[in-house]
């Protein structure tokens, strides 16, 4: 057996078989992102509810029950990271990144799969109410919150 033991190599391949459930071709409807080195470089998955005013309430609503205990209130950041700073240090902050992250939670860390419990279209509605809250925060010029990058030529 090598040196990882007969355990961790159970583990290993019961969170394989959990990820491929999760965001793989029928795992509850939830269609699978790109993956992360290739979200980057392919154009952003869109989000079907990003602007959608009552879907963003709704994605208010869904954050406060499953994310606001580690993420703060509004994603402002408390146990777990800023999600509204425009920041994003584990897979990147691009839609499909931000949805793999919450589908398949962040293997050997705290943030939890939820796959399982919550369907891709309130997933959805959680990004788009992230989404909404770090352009407010923007507009009124926080200053814990990162610029919109802009490229210049």
């Amino acid at each position: 057996m090598p040196r990882w033991g007969r355990r961790s190599v159970l583990m290993a391949g019961g969170a394989a078989a959990i990820l491929a459930l999760a965001v793989g071709p029928g795992g509850r409807g939830i269609p699978a992102p790109p993956a992360p080195a290739q979200a980057a470089e392919s154009a952003d998955a869109r989000n079907p509810y990003e602007g959608d005013p009552a879907a963003i309430e709704r994605g208010l609503e869904l954050f406060n029950q499953r994310c606001s205990f580690c993420h703060g209130t509004r994603g402002h950041g408390a146990k777990g990271p800023c999600l509204t700073c425009g920041r994003f240090l584990y897979r990147g902050g691009t839609n499909a990144q931000l949805f793999a992250t919450i589908t398949a939670g962040i293997p050997d860390g705290q943030m939890g799969a939820f796959a399982s419990s919550m369907t891709a279209d309130d997933i959805w509605k959680v990004i788009a109410f992230l989404r909404d809250e770090t352009k407010r925060r923007q507009a009124a010029g926080d200053p814990g919150v990162t610029p919109p990058r802009t490229t210049t030529q």
